[in-house]
């Protein structure tokens, strides 16, 4: 690692420096992502597009310097001898190019350390693939970005498709404002709060520490140490099965996207001998991102984690899914991610020599079993020199002992789930695939979630569209408002869902009036008993909000839009215009006052009739 030459520069956060204390040859800490085009791309034009738009990020122009002996924080100094085209490979596929030839070679690419001379980061241009497409390898440090700060990257890299324009930047909306108190009331209730808040959090983070110890993981086939080689494996779901499977099971869509995973590894241990009746605890980490609209492209890592145990040992996939989301929910009511933000944060109250030694010396042993992390990405399609991105596929580092860790990525109408594997570990990796089509289908059909209705393209015969049913300009709020300022807006606005919006005015989010009863008698922050007004202006919208939504267009036929709400079991769709704005909302009062306005009589005989 590069070290330090006495040069101010920026100082990297101690969760940022983590990932450089705790890499080591068997344990490289990159992340990054395999997006399919559906075409190949010139390479020189692939050069200075994605090059350029790289290289406009400052962070991309720098590299992580470490003081001689560690005896500092590392910083961030600008590459002088920084040349993107260094970052920049072209490499083929072997024929016949299919999807095991490319599983191959990106298992050879992620396995391979970054360049620590320079900034850390390389995109690859995957050419040769079957029916003439291409693909491209991201690769960058951990301590660059996040999930969700690099799915940001993956927009600035790539264009709307056509037709589709960015949002222009907007105002931010504004959040409504609370009750006006007066100041000896204000000032004592940010006191006593303030009290209240450090008292419970230290104690919730004091007791999920002391989860760690009193309830040991299960040790599987796949937990031991690590050896240098990887295995990826991806499968690609349609998004709308997630949301239908979420309406039926009345949960988040991150709920569903555990279950199947539970549902996968049960296949999996149970195929390595493990007996389905042996109770096994087998838990996961799951980060929760703590970045903020004004957080866009700032990089760096904003997280916190919740370590939910997967019940890998329950037969049954519905009873999966409801313990699933009953431990995640209660798990959020607990403070669970302001618990580990806190200990997390801990870390930067050790001296930069300790953190860097304790890296160093951290043993393989596991804590917990497997990670899962779930990013929404782009929302709308994507496209790369004219050639439409068709998927995405996440690549999440392994550490500490887990041999398989899974990530998993919204794009558009798919949703993939990757599982990054050590290949010593889990020389049978592949076979997650099947398994984790089989846990999906397996609880799609116990759920009963229909098939999915094809679209009208060209409705004909004078049924209206989204756009003639819909409320335009619909009261949004913004994702760091405070629940209780939802709670306000939807009482005096008698209104049941609001849209989260950013400053772009484009949809991030929607918060129902479900998700406000089911926060309000919790705390969110360790003090269940409490006093709800508190606790509901403590937590903000995004800690509730559900991020992977079904979206509906102004010209789409309203009676797909309805057929979809029934499907997903949902009671309204935000409506997204081609700017890529919030354009409106479509509720079920919507198609309710519809149908009443064709229904109702219009002559004094039809009256009479009607009585």
């Amino acid at each position: 690692m590069i070290r330090a030459r006495g040069t101010a520069n920026r100082r990297l956060s101690p969760l940022d420096a983590s990932f450089l204390y705790l890499e080591r040859r068997h344990q490289l800490l990159h992340v990054g992502c395999v997006a399919l085009l559906e075409g190949g791309v010139p390479w020189e034009a692939f050069v200075t597009s994605v090059g350029e738009r790289l290289a406009a990020i400052p962070r991309y122009r720098q590299r992580p310097v470490r003081p001689t002996f560690d005896l500092g924080w590392p910083t961030w100094e600008d590459d002088p001898h920084f040349d993107v085209r260094r970052h920049l490979r072209r490499v083929a596929v072997p024929t016949p190019g299919g999807e095991a030839e490319l599983c191959q070679l990106v298992d050879a690419l992620f396995a391979a350390p970054l360049d620590a001379a320079h900034p850390l980061w390389e995109t690859v241009l995957i050419e040769g693939l079957a029916a003439g497409r291409a693909a491209f390898l991201c690769k960058v440090h951990h301590c660059m970005i996040d999930g969700v700060s690099g799915a940001q990257v993956l927009e600035v890299m790539t264009d709307a498709v056509a037709g589709v324009a960015p949002p222009d930047p907007v105002a931010r909306p504004a959040a409504s404002s609370p009750a006006p108190v007066s100041a000896v009331s204000s000032a004592l209730a940010t006191v006593v709060g303030g009290a209240r808040r450090a008292v419970a959090t230290a104690t919730g983070a004091a007791s999920m520490f002391a989860s760690f110890v009193r309830e040991p993981v299960s040790a599987l086939s796949f937990n031991g140490p690590l050896s240098d080689r990887r295995r990826v494996v991806w499968t690609s779901f349609p998004l709308d099965d997630f949301l239908a499977m979420r309406g039926a099971g009345a949960c988040k869509v991150n709920d569903v996207v555990l279950a199947v995973i539970a549902g996968a590894l049960r296949r999996y241990v149970l195929a390595h001998g493990t007996p389905g009746d042996v109770p096994l605890r087998v838990r996961a980490m799951v980060p929760v991102s703590l970045r903020r609209d004004a957080d866009r492209l700032s990089l760096g890592n904003l997280v916190s984690a919740m370590f939910p145990f997967l019940p890998v040992d329950v037969a049954d996939p519905r009873e999966r899914l409801q313990r699933i989301a009953a431990e995640m929910r209660g798990r959020k009511e607990a403070g669970e991610p302001l618990a580990s933000g806190i200990l997390m944060g801990a870390v930067g109250l050790l001296p930069a020599p300790v953190n860097a030694f304790v890296g160093r010396l951290l043993p393989d042993s596991h804590l917990v079993n497997t990670v899962c992390t779930n990013v929404p990405g782009p929302r709308e399609p994507r496209q790369l020199l004219g050639r439409r991105v068709l998927d995405v596929h996440p690549l999440v580092p392994i550490g500490f002992g887990m041999g398989i860790e899974f990530a998993i990525l919204s794009y558009a109408d798919r949703l993939s789930i990757t599982a990054t594997a050590d290949a010593d570990l889990a020389p049978d990796a592949e076979r997650l695939r099947l398994d984790l089509l089989d846990a999906e289908a397996e609880l799609r059909a116990a759920l009963g979630v229909p098939a999915a209705r094809p679209a009208v393209d060209d409705p004909v015969g004078g049924w209206p569209v989204v756009a003639d049913l819909m409320t335009p300009d619909p009261v949004t709020i913004a994702a760091e408002a405070s629940l209780l300022d939802a709670n306000r807006e939807m009482r005096r606005r008698r209104i049941r869902h609001l849209p989260v919006v950013d400053g772009a005015g484009a949809i991030v989010g929607l918060v129902t009036h479900r998700d406000l009863l089911a926060a309000a008698p919790s705390s969110l922050a360790f003090l269940a008993a409490g006093d709800p007004a508190w606790l509901l202006q403590r937590a903000r919208v995004a800690d509730v909000m559900e991020t992977h939504l079904s979206v509906a267009e102004p010209r789409e036929s309203a009676a797909d839009a309805g057929a979809r709400m029934v499907r997903h079991k949902i009671g309204c769709l935000p409506v997204v215009g081609s700017d890529g704005r919030l354009a409106g909302i479509l509720t079920q009062e919507d198609f309710l006052r519809w149908a009443t306005e064709r229904m109702a009589p219009t002559t004094p005989g039809d009256v009479r009739r009607s009585a």
